[in-house]
């Protein structure tokens, strides 16, 4: 008899032989969505491979790849009608076109016209498109009319209108993301055609139960995905992006749900929390006070760790805020039950910050911690094995170990692994973590941090299986730091500045966004910076090193250790101090570039100075080609500590993928969804998820058959990892 809640890994198996059985018989000698995009009539092996490129494998592929956006040729002006201001549209045949070299760039220069007037068309650093715009070509083109005398389009849109049975003008115009070789006309068609063919199979197997389309007002599969890419209204492509959207949600959604529940029914061995006493002792030995939102963390950390099932929990902490010594004292718990901790890492530098930090707190508790990384040497590796493999009690016994991606090799033995810590949980994959934690004998604990604050839309879009606790209080000793926006022209006197910091004692970080300059860049890189710093009148007679992602562990080590004991009063550095450096005398930063980063990124910069009881500023030295859309960026970074409102309009800016690791979930990538646009379908389709999933945990009942088929083909063979990861 299976145990109470048996494993979701049964489940999945259940799920995925009745998905096979169901492709297996619904195979066809037709087109079907399934189908190699190779054997739609015009495409063949050379341009399958081409639309490879795109992701675009099978039929279904290219139905799944939207437009980007729209051209709207529906309503077009004469030329000789064009209003002074507003968008418009126009269709032009392109009379004359020249190429212009300006500098580091090459522009394309058209005079276009219709039968009313002609018509000055520039678009800057394009210069590649004149292999497509040539004399005798007609054109639709969407766009502002540039302002001062005379008619001239700059950087329109634009369209060519050629003989093709899937567009002309007077339509609305998708817009797919393209590679070369592959025309918007050639894709329309293949699309138009795949739209054609497959029809009747879309609407058969819509996996959108009726009910749930009719209670969101959402159109059928087979409706939606010829209105996303031949609309006849704009209403109609948001209508239709909406289904897709939510389908994508609902997917992910049920997804973390597969994962919570196969937590919550799965039973196990370990209780990683039994009695706080060396808790207790650890935190009277700190040399401050825990935060009141440190200690309430602490207390669902140690309430999931002394339940029957395993916790899976996000500690999300500003910078600043404390998340190590949380780490340290749910380790401590574990440590006093019995059990091993696996703290990782996704740097060396990060990995070796938390073993000094957790060396210096744990010592009141007891606790002694061992590094391992991948410069580790054979000869310390054997020891530490020898003392991992060792009973819980034993004097040389190891409990706690930190380390970097190292911990996952098959050479490290944890048999009593009973709490696996990953620090910015972003950096690793779904499947790494569960690797680690599969080290142990049962299902241990999983505490996973993050400095970056999560807004609430991306939490429930992307980390919605995981329990949250959230440190939103920073100790009372810290300072706030001061953030000013610079040009070109303060910089003596931002290095006057610099200066008089450091004849105070006090040390500095100057930070570059390049390592080494190049001749397609103009930014000011750190290895040539660093001998310019050196050699400047007011800095020349402060020591300057030189820390980057190329260097050596053994070099990043030497010249971190230097900085730390005062030995170096400025670390000249790339971006590789982000997260984990903590050297509390350091009082003023310096960001070389600053538009080149994302506000977080910034912001965990920023994090890097303010650690200690001084007053702190962070200098952000903008570049003269800034432009003004990244100043006002940089002005609301100035403007606000406040990490969850950076956090947002750096997720409005940069997309949720590129910031939180949102692909490192485990979770497909968002092609049509915004989380911040459709944050109601991220309600919904999490209420959906959880209500589907309750009633039918194997998704066997014959309304969620096509849903189940979905799934799996989305996941495919790694669907149980990533549902129990």
């Amino acid at each position: 008899m299976e145990p109470e809640g048996a494993s979701l890994a049964c489940d999945i198996v259940s799920i995925r032989m009745h998905a096979n059985t169901d492709a297996t018989t619904a195979r066809r000698p037709r087109l079907e969505a399934r189908t190699l995009v190779q054997f739609l009539p015009g495409v063949g092996p050379g341009r399958a491979a081409l639309l490879g490129r795109l992701g675009i494998v099978t039929l279904e592929d290219l139905l799944y790849h939207v437009p980007r956006e729209y051209l709207d040729a529906r309503r077009t002006t004469d030329i000789a009608h064009l209003p002074h201001e507003g968008t418009v549209t126009v269709v032009v045949r392109v009379d004359a076109v020249e190429t212009r070299r300006a500098a580091r760039r090459t522009d394309l220069t058209a005079r276009v016209s219709d039968a009313s007037g002609t018509l000055s068309v520039r678009w800057f650093g394009q210069g590649f498109l004149a292999k497509a715009i040539v004399p005798g070509t007609t054109l639709a083109l969407v766009g502002e009319l540039a302002p001062g005398p005379g008619r001239s389009f700059v950087n329109p849109l634009f369209e060519l209108l050629e003989e093709d049975p899937g567009t002309s003008a007077g339509r609305i115009l998708p817009r797919h993301p393209l590679t070369a070789g592959v025309s918007a006309r050639a894709l329309r068609r293949w699309v138009r055609e795949t739209l054609d063919a497959v029809k009747e199979e879309l609407a058969a197997q819509d996996p959108l139960p009726p009910s749930v389309r009719e209670s969101l007002g959402l159109p059928a599969l087979a409706d939606a995905l010829e209105a996303i890419h031949f609309p006849q209204a704009p209403e109609a492509a948001e209508r239709a992006r909406r289904r897709l959207a939510f389908d994508e949600l609902l997917a992910a959604q049920l997804v973390l749900a597969l994962r919570r529940r196969a937590r919550e029914h799965t039973s196990r061995a370990l209780v990683t929390a039994r009695g706080v006493a060396r808790a207790r002792a650890a935190i009277t030995s700190l040399p401050f006070a825990p935060t009141a939102a440190q200690r309430r963390a602490v207390n669902e950390i140690v309430t999931d760790m002394k339940a029957k099932r395993a916790m899976h929990r996000l500690l999300v902490g500003d910078v600043g805020t404390g998340k190590t010594v949380v780490a340290l004292l749910a380790a401590v718990c574990a440590v006093e039950a019995g059990y091993q901790v696996a703290v990782m890492a996704p740097t060396e530098i990060l990995a070796e910050q938390h073993f000094r930090t957790l060396t210096a707190l744990g010592e009141g508790a007891g606790v002694v911690p061992a590094l391992w990384t991948g410069s580790t040497r054979e000869a310390t590796r054997r020891a530490l094995r020898k003392r991992l493999e060792l009973p819980a009690g034993d004097p040389q016994a190891l409990d706690l170990l930190v380390g970097t991606h190292a911990l996952l090799e098959d050479d490290v033995p944890l048999p009593r692994l009973g709490l696996v810590v990953v620090d910015e949980q972003h950096r690793f994959g779904v499947r790494q973590r569960a690797q680690l934690a599969a080290k142990g004998r049962g299902f241990p604990d999983v505490l996973v941090m993050t400095a970056t604050p999560i807004p609430r839309t991306l939490a429930s879009a992307f980390l919605g299986d995981l329990d949250v606790s959230v440190l939103d209080e920073r100790p009372k000793d810290r300072q706030p730091i001061t953030t000013r926006v610079s040009g070109e022209a303060k910089r003596e006197a931002i290095y006057s500045f610099l200066a008089g910091e450091l004849s105070r004692g006090r040390q500095a970080y100057v930070v570059y966004p390049l390592i080494d300059e190049s001749e397609k860049s103009e930014l000011r890189a750190a290895r040539a910076m660093v001998e310019s710093l050196k050699a400047h009148p007011v800095l020349a007679p402060y020591t300057f090193g030189l820390l980057h992602g190329r260097m050596k562990a053994a070099e990043k080590e030497a010249v971190m250790a230097e900085f730390a004991a005062n030995r170096l009063h400025a670390l000249v550095s790339t971006t590789v101090i982000e997260v984990g450096v903590d050297v509390p005398n350091a009082t003023v930063m310096i960001v070389e570039h600053p538009e080149r980063f994302g506000l977080t990124q910034l912001h965990q910069l920023r994090g890097r100075v303010g650690r200690g009881s001084e007053k702190s500023v962070c200098i952000l030295l903008a570049g003269p080609r800034a432009a003004a859309e990244a100043r006002a960026r940089l002005a609301l970074l100035a403007s606000t500590d406040d990490g969850f409102r950076i956090a947002e309009a750096d997720l409005e800016a940069r997309g949720p993928g590129e910031l939180w690791g949102a692909r490192q979930t485990g979770l497909p990538a968002l092609k049509v969804a915004d989380v911040l646009r459709d944050a109601e379908l991220v309600t919904r389709a999490r209420a959906e998820a959880q209500a589907i999933v309750e009633g039918d945990p194997e998704l066997l009942a014959p309304r969620h058959a096509r849903l189940r088929e979905r799934l799996v083909r989305l996941f495919g063979e790694e669907l149980s990892w990533r549902a129990t990861g």
